[in-house]
């Protein structure tokens, strides 16, 4: 994991402890269309795929009128790690010179000059969005499916992945088809709605209606977070742009929140104690981990005591956050419920997969 992303503060408080974050890969990768494979054709698709990649990391009131990002978007190929074509079928694209090409960025030069901009950044540790989904056709209304509906689950996916969202989707099980029906979510009274999400333990609700028109696709959406909703709607369209407006609406929304100006340090130490460490390969394994993680300016060993290795952990920004991070990676698991007492985090080492 990046070390430049380490030095920012993910100074966010969650709206439940225990609400499930994500590591989203991939934020400085990401892939377009060139027109060709001229030079200027290369470069401006480069341009086109930074500009991608810097709308799901940055937040602020028009991003791209910045000073720092317009520099880097005039200078974009110096920042290119990794440049690839797809190799096309030409007997599937007679007569045309486009395909699509995969772009992946520099993260520690970006960063680190994004520091001198007037915008803030959100890390790749990102809360899970619940989406509930109504698909209208022909004036019927259903649940999005995604084993029925594998176009719509398709672009919504890759709609996620271009605004850097993790999403999670209701299980629709039998319970909840008997609990909450179309009207509810698209309801302006979402009462029912926010009763049954509940299960899920997630800070932000994303509930939208899909319309297929008569050659294009709309899209409404509200955002329910931080005891507040934001609603917005979408222009007819194609599939892709109605899905990505849902997702992009809800970037513009979330990163408001969670995204820190570099800088701004706030420091705390805690003492992390894990039991099941056996040797030294161990020792190492929890060392690496605790030191990758994100919010973590350094961790040192103390000793060992009834079982227990203890490591005394700075990391940056809210601790509550700081303590579901530490379980994302499937190192650490916590020894009960939250998994500390007092000032000391207790966790358990899991075995390697």
């Amino acid at each position: 994991m990046n070390r430049v992303l380490r030095l920012l503060v993910i100074y966010c408080v969650l709206a439940s402890q225990s609400a499930v974050a994500a590591e989203v890969k991939g934020l400085f990768e990401t892939e377009v269309m060139a027109k060709s494979q001229s030079r200027d054709d290369k470069n401006a698709a480069i341009k086109a795929a930074l500009t991608v990649v810097l709308q799901r990391v940055l937040a602020g009131n028009d991003i791209l009128t910045d000073p720092v990002v317009q520099k880097l978007l005039d200078t974009a190929p110096v920042y290119v790690k990794q440049f690839q074509y797809a190799m096309i079928d030409s007997r599937n694209e007679a007569h045309t010179d486009k395909r699509p090409v995969r772009v992946l960025f520099n993260e520690d030069r970006l960063l680190d000059l994004l520091k001198s901009s007037k915008l803030s950044i959100w890390s790749e540790i990102r809360p899970e969005t619940l989406v509930w989904l109504v698909v209208e056709e022909e004036g019927q209304r259903q649940f999005f499916k995604s084993d029925t509906m594998p176009m719509i689950s398709q672009s919504l996916n890759k709609a996620a992945r271009y605004a850097g969202i993790p999403i999670i989707f209701p299980l629709m099980d039998l319970a909840e088809k008997t609990q909450i029906t179309v009207g509810d979510v698209l309801s302006a009274y979402p009462a029912q709605l926010m009763t049954i999400s509940a299960r899920y333990d997630v800070v932000s609700i994303l509930a939208g209606r899909l319309v297929k028109k008569q050659g294009c696709w709309q899209a409404e959406w509200a955002l329910y977070f931080d005891d507040n909703v934001a609603q917005w709607m979408g222009s007819c369209g194609s599939l892709d742009e109605a899905l990505v407006g849902g997702m992009s609406g809800t970037y513009g929304n979330l990163s408001k929140y969670y995204s820190v100006k570099p800088g701004v340090v706030n420091l705390t130490t805690v003492n992390v104690s894990v039991m099941g460490i056996r040797g030294a390969d161990d020792m190492n394994r929890v060392n690496r981990y605790l030191t990758s993680l994100p919010m973590v300016k350094s961790a040192n060993w103390l000793g060992v005591k009834e079982g227990f290795n203890t490591y005394a952990v700075t990391f940056e920004g809210d601790r509550h956050f700081f303590e579901d991070i530490l379980g994302l990676g499937r190192v650490l698991e916590p020894r009960g419920t939250p998994g500390f007492s007092g000032e000391e985090l207790i966790f358990t080492l899991l075995p390697k997969r």
